[in-house]
C-alpha cells in the first residue's frame, strides 16, 4: 500500500539520494536549487513524498507563493524550471498517487492558481493529461545537445549544423580567450550584462541579489561561470549549472558591440568539452516557446534532439484572469500564475495586442 506525505524543506538526504538514482532528473528538484529560488521569490517549499514499506516510489516538489490574489502554487517556479513527479523507473502507480496528491495540496491550501510543468526527459506528458486536473496548457520545446559516447571533441563538433563550426573558428581566429571562474567580479560582470541584455529586448532580468546568493547556496562543483576575453577586454559571461547527468545552459549573455566575435559560440563549445570530460551526458538549452523562431534556429544548430513538454495550469479565481500583466509581477514574482493571453482585463488586453 502506499503512503503519501507532505515534507516541509528544501529537501531531504532520502530525496537527494532517491533524484538521484534516475539519470533523467534535473537540477531543479535538487534541494541546493530549490533553496535558491525559494528565497529568491519570496516562497515556501513543500515535497510530496510517495513510499511503500520498501522506501521511497517518487518525489514531487512545489512551491507556494502568497499574494493578493491568494495562493499560487508550481511545480516548479522560476523561469521555467521544470517540475513534476520523479520516479524510480517507470512506476505509474507512484505517478499517478503524487499527481493526485499536488491536486489535493492545491485544494487544500485554497490555491487561486496552480501550474506543474513537465520533466522533458520523462516523457510523461500524458499522465498529466489524464490525472491532472487542468483548464489550460501551454507548451514548449525542451532542446538537448546528446554528447557523442567517445566524448571526443572532433565528434562533438560533427554535430554541429552551419555556422556554428564557423562560428568558433572565426572566435579562435579573432582571439577570443575563454576562462572559468566563481569570483564575485564574474558574478557582477554576469549580471550587469545579462541586465543590459534583457532590458534592451523588453524582458526582465534576474536580479544581482539571485546571482549573489549563487555561492552560498549552490555546491561548488555545481556551476561555473565560463567568461570571454578579447585584447584584454571581457566581453562575454556563460552561467552554467551542473547536476546528475545534464549541464544547464541558464544565463548566457554578450556585450553587444563585440557581438560579432562569436564569443558565445566559443564558450559553450569549450564548456561542452570540458563537461564531457568530467562525465556529464548531454546539455539542457531549456525551453523554447513555440513562436520563437530565432532562438529555436539558434539552439537546433548544436544538434539539438527535440523534445516537447507542458506547463498544466489549474485556475481557481476568476480574480487571476481579470488582473493585470503588473499585477501578477508584482505579486508573484518568479512564479507562473497563467499564460497572459489567457488574461481577461481590459488592460491586459491591450498590453497583449
Amino acid at each position: 500500500m502506499l503512503k503519501v506525505e507532505i515534507v516541509d524543506d528544501y529537501g531531504t538526504d532520502e530525496i537527494d539520494a532517491f533524484l538521484l538514482s534516475d539519470s533523467r532528473s534535473l537540477v531543479y528538484s535538487s534541494r541546493h536549487y530549490i533553496e535558491l529560488i525559494t528565497r529568491e521569490t519570496a516562497s515556501t517549499a513543500h515535497w510530496i513524498t510517495v513510499r511503500d514499506g520498501v522506501g521511497l516510489r517518487g518525489v514531487l516538489p512545489l512551491l507556494i507563493k502568497r499574494g493578493a490574489l491568494g495562493p499560487v502554487v508550481n511545480s516548479l517556479a522560476y523561469y521555467g524550471s521544470n517540475g513534476g513527479v520523479v520516479t524510480k523507473g517507470e512506476d505509474t502507480e507512484a505517478k499517478v498517487a503524487a499527481i493526485g496528491a499536488f491536486a489535493e495540496f492545491c485544494e487544500h491550501v485554497d490555491a487561486s492558481a496552480s501550474t506543474l510543468i513537465t520533466n522533458p526527459l520523462l516523457g510523461d506528458q500524458a499522465l498529466y493529461e489524464t490525472h491532472l486536473p487542468h483548464n489550460l496548457r501551454d507548451e514548449r520545446i525542451g532542446q538537448f545537445t546528446v554528447f557523442p559516447v567517445d566524448r571526443q571533441a572532433n565528434s562533438l563538433m560533427n554535430l554541429f549544423d552551419d555556422p556554428r563550426p564557423r562560428n568558433i573558428r572565426k572566435a579562435q581566429r579573432s582571439g577570443v580567450e575563454v576562462t572559468v571562474s566563481q569570483s564575485t567580479d564574474a558574478i557582477a560582470f554576469l549580471h550587469a550584462t545579462h541586465d543590459l541584455n534583457i532590458k534592451s529586448i523588453g524582458g526582465l532580468p534576474k536580479r544581482l541579489a539571485f546571482f549573489e546568493r549563487i555561492p552560498d547556496l549552490l555546491p561548488a562543483d555545481g556551476w561555473k561561470i565560463y567568461l570571454a576575453n578579447h585584447d584584454g577586454k571581457r566581453i562575454a559571461a556563460l552561467l552554467l549549472l551542473y547536476y546528475n547527468q545534464t549541464v544547464e545552459y541558464y544565463t548566457p549573455c554578450v556585450v553587444e558591440e563585440y557581438r560579432t566575435l562569436q564569443a558565445l559560440p566559443i564558450m559553450i563549445y569549450q564548456a561542452m568539452i570540458d563537461a564531457m570530460n568530467i562525465g556529464y551526458s548531454r546539455w539542457n538549452w531549456g525551453g523554447t516557446w513555440i513562436t520563437q523562431d530565432g532562438v529555436y534556429a539558434f539552439k537546433k544548430k548544436w544538434g539539438t534532439v527535440d523534445i516537447p513538454y507542458h506547463y498544466f495550469t489549474r485556475l481557481r479565481s476568476s480574480a487571476v484572469q481579470f488582473a493585470t500583466r503588473d499585477i501578477l509581477l508584482r505579486e508573484y514574482p518568479g512564479f507562473f500564475v497563467l499564460p497572459f493571453s489567457a488574461l481577461k482585463s481590459i488592460e491586459a488586453h491591450q498590453e497583449i495586442t
